[in-house]
């Protein structure tokens, strides 16, 4: 069962310290829009880039020991196959994730950002998509909820690659952040979700609630 507002707290303070430190070590954060047309184009170009740049502070640069599956797959993953592969995957630096598969009628895998305050990300696999998930805060602590989902709806579009939602654990509902994929995707797609909805998390968890307050 998820934890309450402690883990969001513990998180976004560890984050901010980890982007504070991305900054003090040259990184910057970009975000462009592109037409479908030369995404292929930028992809291949900015590849090497993405891969050395994006091993954080202190990094020398070197890929940790293992070996790549950034390419398009022929066959759908399975929970087991993703695992593997991330867990020799060169484009996963060290410390950065802890892979863990959750046993049962349909495994889960659990992915813990560890630079993220050890914020837990679900993914779930399917013959067509793959669904990765936070679980964020419980809906009866929210303040003027029906507000605060108007608010949501509004914001959504602002949030790149992920969308809101809310879930039932343990007969509790709790506001969720997923995302979806094809299910033959490449890892390295996989990976920029992950990446991604950690941050997007982080900021919903932090920004997006303090804009809330400050916009009532």
């Amino acid at each position: 069962m998820p934890e309450t507002s402690t883990r969001a707290d513990k998180a976004v303070s560890r984050t901010r310290e980890w982007r504070e430190a991305r900054k003090r070590a040259g990184f910057v954060k970009l975000e462009i829009w592109a037409p479908m047309a030369c995404k292929a184009d930028i992809l291949s170009a900015a590849r090497s880039i993405v891969i050395d740049s994006n091993r954080g502070p202190g990094s020398t640069g070197a890929a940790p020991k293992g070996r790549p599956m950034d390419q398009v797959i022929d066959t759908a993953w399975t929970i087991h196959a993703l695992k593997r592969e991330l867990d020799y995957s060169t484009l996963v630096r060290d410390g950065e994730m802890k892979f863990q598969v959750i046993e049962g009628a349909d495994p889960v895998l659990l992915v813990t950002m560890c630079e993220y305050g050890d914020l837990p990300i679900y993914v779930s696999t399917g013959p067509e998509q793959i669904v990765v998930s936070v679980v964020l805060w419980p809906v009866d602590e929210q303040e003027d909820q029906a507000e605060f989902n108007v608010f949501l709806l509004k914001a959504q579009k602002l949030v790149p690659l992920s969308n809101f939602g809310i879930t039932t654990v343990n007969d509790r509902d709790y506001y969720e952040l997923f995302g979806e994929l094809a299910n033959k995707t490449s890892l390295q797609t996989i990976l920029i979700e992950l990446r991604t909805l950690a941050e997007n998390a982080i900021d919903a968890a932090s920004d997006l609630r303090t804009s809330f307050k400050a916009a009532k």
